[in-house]
C-alpha cells in the first residue's frame, strides 16, 4: 500500500537525480568551454580594400625603414638572414627583414612580425616582390605558434598582387584558400585615419598612374603633404618615390638576394 509518506520521499530522490544531473551538464559545459582549442580570433583582411591597403602599407612600411644618411644617392647591403636585421621594436613587438630569391627567380624582401594582439602570439611572414610591367607581389603567411611557424604550418596565408593601368584604374589579384580573386578599382581606395594622441586626420587616396599605384595623403583640411608612387621591376625590386609639397623628394629601390642579404639604394633631393 503506497502511503503519503512513501510518495513524498519518491518526488524527494527524483529532485535530487534531477539537480545532480544539472549540475553534471553545468560541469561538463564549463569542463568543454575551458579546453577549447578553436583559432584565436584575430582581424585579418575580409575585402578586396583590405589586400590592397595591406599591400602597400607593407611595401610603404619597407622604404620607410632608414638606417643610413641620405643627403646623397647611396647604396648599402643589410646582412644576410642569419644575421636578422631588425625593422622596427616596440617593448613587446618585434619586426625583422630580410632577403630571398623566389622559386621563379625574383629578389624578395622578407618581414616577420612578432606581434601580440590581445596578447596571443601572432607571427606574419611576408615575403615582397616586384615584377614586370610595374606589378608588385606580396605573399603573406600567418602562424599563431613558434612551432607552427617552423613547421610551415600557418592558419591562414594568401598571395595578392597588385598594378595599375595606364591610366586610374588599380587592378588586385588574391590567391586564398587555392581560389584566385580579381578586385577592379576604378575609383580612388580612400581612408581616413585619426591619430588617438593629437586628433589629427589623415586621408590617403590610392589610385593608377602610368603602370604605378600613387597615393596621395592630405590632412583633414584637404591639404597635400605627400605623393607616393610605388611599383616593381622585373628583377624583384620595390621601388617608392615619395615627393613632397616644398619640391624635395625620396627614393628607395629594395632588392632581397638568394644569400638573405638586401640591396638597398636611396635617392633624395
Amino acid at each position: 500500500m503506497i502511503t503519503k509518506r512513501s510518495i513524498i520521499a519518491t518526488v524527494f530522490v527524483a529532485l535530487v537525480v534531477v539537480v545532480i544531473l544539472i549540475s553534471c551538464e553545468q560541469s561538463k559545459q564549463a569542463t568543454e568551454s575551458t579546453t577549447s582549442t578553436d583559432i584565436p580570433q584575430y582581424q585579418f583582411e575580409a575585402t578586396g580594400e583590405d589586400y590592397l591597403i595591406s599591400a602597400l602599407e607593407e611595401l610603404d612600411a619597407i622604404a620607410d625603414w632608414t638606417s643610413i644618411n641620405e643627403n646623397a644617392k647611396q647604396t648599402s647591403i643589410l646582412p644576410p638572414k642569419s644575421q636578422k636585421t631588425v625593422l622596427a621594436k616596440t617593448s613587446i613587438d618585434t619586426v625583422l627583414i630580410y632577403g630571398a630569391l623566389t622559386e621563379d627567380g625574383y629578389g624578395a624582401t622578407i618581414t616577420e612580425r612578432y606581434t601580440h594582439p590581445k596578447g596571443l602570439l601572432l607571427i606574419t611572414v611576408r615575403k615582397s616582390y616586384g615584377k614586370e610591367n610595374g606589378h608588385v607581389v606580396t605573399d603573406t603567411k600567418r602562424y599563431i605558434s613558434h612551432a607552427d611557424y617552423l613547421n610551415d604550418n600557418p592558419q591562414l596565408s594568401n598571395i595578392t598582387e597588385v598594378f595599375g593601368l595606364s591610366s586610374d584604374t588599380i587592378v588586385t589579384h588574391v590567391l586564398r584558400n587555392g581560389t584566385l580573386e580579381t578586385y577592379t578599382f576604378r575609383l580612388p581606395v580612400v581612408t581616413r585615419t585619426i591619430n588617438p594622441q593629437d586628433g589629427s586626420i589623415k586621408v590617403s587616396s590610392r589610385f593608377a598612374l602610368d603602370s604605378m599605384v600613387v597615393t596621395e595623403v592630405r590632412d583633414g583640411n584637404g591639404i597635400l603633404s605627400q605623393r607616393r608612387k610605388t611599383y616593381g621591376r622585373s628583377d624583384g625590386s620595390l621601388v617608392s618615390r615619395t615627393e613632397y609639397t616644398d619640391s624635395s623628394w625620396r627614393q628607395t629601390r629594395t632588392l632581397g638576394r638568394s644569400d638573405g642579404s638586401i640591396l638597398r639604394e636611396i635617392t633624395s633631393r
